[in-house]
């Protein structure tokens, strides 16, 4: 699958700057890519965080909110695991994120 790009334009203090320049001269690469992999690493984090809030107050099941972070439903009871999120999974939700599982192929 082909990526798309957009530009987004954003404005940084001189030392967010000064810090993307350092990195891009020690990976020696371009400030660009720099900016990319940091602000996609960030969004995961985003997404994992919101994802987790919903979780841990109920707003959401468990496999809901492992979509929501985009990652594996494992992975994701592992990281709320590691924030001593309490993890309620009941026959009802496993059959749940079955069937969805099902569909997603």
């Amino acid at each position: 699958m082909a990526h798309q790009y957009e530009n987004i334009a954003a404005r940084v203090s001189e030392s967010v700057v000064h810090d993307i320049d350092y990195v891009a001269q020690e990976e020696n690469t371009d400030k660009s890519k720099v900016i990319r992999e940091l602000l996609s690493n960030a969004i995961k984090e985003k997404l994992l965080e919101l994802a987790l809030t919903k979780y841990s107050k109920r707003k959401v099941s468990l496999g809901r909110a492992a979509e929501l972070a985009k990652m594996p439903l494992a992975d994701f009871m592992l990281r709320a695991a590691e924030r001593r999120i309490s993890i309620s999974y009941s026959l009802d939700s496993l059959e749940d994120d079955f069937r969805s599982a099902l569909k997603a192929k």
